[in-house]
């Protein structure tokens, strides 16, 4: 590397006067552009950053003062949901009462004076923390039977659900009564403990 020529200061002072003002002025450009390369820019750039940083805080915080003002209504909303989901979890009969609710439907149907050619419990299908257990069911009887026979299922205090409900296109007459041929799946749902809960990524 070369080194730096030196100046001689007499020459400068023998220039004349507007030239030495302008050389004066040159160096102050040259301080000055110095200064804010190297010091300005780079404090101006991380006030930038800051700015920013204390914009985004204090939309944190914002938010949670929010969240915070809320927290009373979604304590209430948790609790009301806890109670939906005891109610909805009472509703869900254990194994003991699985006998008790299809011995019930099958007594509906037969207070309802509905014949039942076929009851066919199916097996239960785990969905989470409860399982499907279906019912393949013929019956035959009076339209009027048939619908009575629904109504009393619909107020069980269990939740049975009829679906597939398929009723033959060729009914006959009883003793003055038409009688109807029915085929449905009666389908209600059975809670599964903890333990028996299939657990994510378990082998079926």
């Amino acid at each position: 590397m070369s080194p730096l020529p030196k100046i001689d200061v007499n020459i400068i002072l023998k220039l004349p006067l507007w030239q030495r003002f302008l050389i004066l002025g040159v160096v102050w450009l040259v301080l000055i552009g110095s200064f804010y390369w190297f010091l300005y820019s780079a404090k101006l750039a991380e006030g930038s950053t800051l700015s920013s940083k204390l914009e985004r805080l204090k939309n944190d915080s914002a938010k949670k003062k929010i969240l915070a003002g809320d927290l009373p209504k979604f304590k209430k909303e948790k609790e009301e949901l806890d109670n939906q989901l005891k109610q909805a979890l009472a509703r869900l009969p254990n194994e003991k009462e699985i006998a008790n609710l299809l011995e019930s439907i099958s007594d509906a149907a037969k207070g309802s004076r509905l014949d039942i050619m076929s009851f066919k419990p199916g097996k239960e299908t785990p969905k989470g923390f409860y399982a499907e257990v279906t019912i393949d069911m013929k019956v035959e009887g009076g339209y009027n039977n048939l619908m009575l026979f629904f109504e009393k299922v619909a107020g069980l205090p269990r939740i049975v659900n009829i679906n597939v409900l398929n009723i033959a296109s060729s009914p006959k007459e009883v003793r003055g009564e038409i009688m109807l041929s029915a085929t449905f799946v009666a389908t209600t749902f059975k809670f599964l403990p903890q333990a028996e809960a299939p657990q994510p990524g378990a082998k079926k």
